[in-house]
């Protein structure tokens, strides 16, 4: 408290995850749910795929590099790295390529009171984890646009080292999952907000009551992310989560109120 007519409060709280599965069926077992992979000494459902080392830029380059069996390419695809060594890209190539674990969570809360007014703040986030993203990568006319990152895609060599060129026609890009579609899955929400205003017990009397106050509410106001799709909440179950299939945000909602005492 500072002074009679300021008073305030501050109060919040942080989680770690240390998030590591101990033991499974057998030794080397693992446990395969959609591109998530569960496995002894990994984290529970991890993001299983290959890693990008770039984009085909011309056919020498595609000649030059390890040979794909994952489908047809050309100039303009994904460069998928050859992590075994074997001068060919296949499935023993593919490897963890993001966790969808946050490696904290938080929240803190302030409430500042001046005189008759007062206003109440609700911070949450989430920091450390990783999103899949599982929509806006191909052709998405049918439910979605595409993502605005896509209009750097890769059009003629030089032009992109990471965006792949937009071709409906070839899912090379999208069947294969690769760390271009892991994401930041951080993020900061004010979740809620209050304003309130408390009149003088003379004016509620006046009108036949012990008490008045007004108050307007907002929820889940702003949500501060690095992620391109719509919410950076991705549920699941508990061997698959943290795939953003493209789901609605939390809406906003704003509420005004009265609370009477009679």
């Amino acid at each position: 408290k500072i002074g009679s007519d300021f008073s305030y409060s501050i109060g919040g709280n942080i989680t770690t995850y240390n998030n590591k599965v101990i033991s499974v069926f057998e030794p080397g077992y693992r446990i395969f749910d959609g591109n998530s992979v569960t496995e002894a000494g990994y984290p529970i459902g991890y993001f299983y795929g290959y890693v990008v080392e770039g984009v085909y830029q011309t056919n020498a380059d595609v000649l030059l590099s390890p040979t794909s069996t994952l489908g047809t390419y050309g100039p303009g695809d994904l460069k998928f790295k050859d992590l075994n060594g074997d001068g060919k890209i296949d499935d023993k190539d593919r490897t963890i390529i993001g966790n969808p674990t946050p490696d904290f969570t938080y929240a803190l809360n302030l409430n500042l009171n001046y005189k008759n007014w007062s206003l109440g703040i609700d911070v949450q986030g989430v920091y450390g984890n990783e999103i899949l993203r599982n929509w806006g990568n191909g052709s998405t006319f049918a439910q979605f646009n595409y993502r605005k990152d896509r209009l750097a895609a890769w059009n003629g060599p030089g032009t992109s080292n990471w965006e792949p060129i937009i071709n409906d026609g070839n899912n090379y890009n999208t069947n294969n999952v690769s760390n271009y579609m892991i994401e930041d899955g951080s993020y900061v929400r004010l979740r809620n907000i209050q304003l309130g205003y408390n009149f003088n017990p003379s004016v509620a009397k006046s009108i036949g009551l012990s008490s008045l106050k007004l108050y307007l509410n907002a929820q889940n106001l702003v949500t501060w992310r690095n992620n391109s799709g719509f919410t950076p909440e991705a549920g699941g179950t508990p061997t698959q989560f943290g795939v953003d299939n493209g789901g609605y945000p939390l809406p906003v909602i704003t509420t005004m109120g009265v609370n009477v005492t009679f």
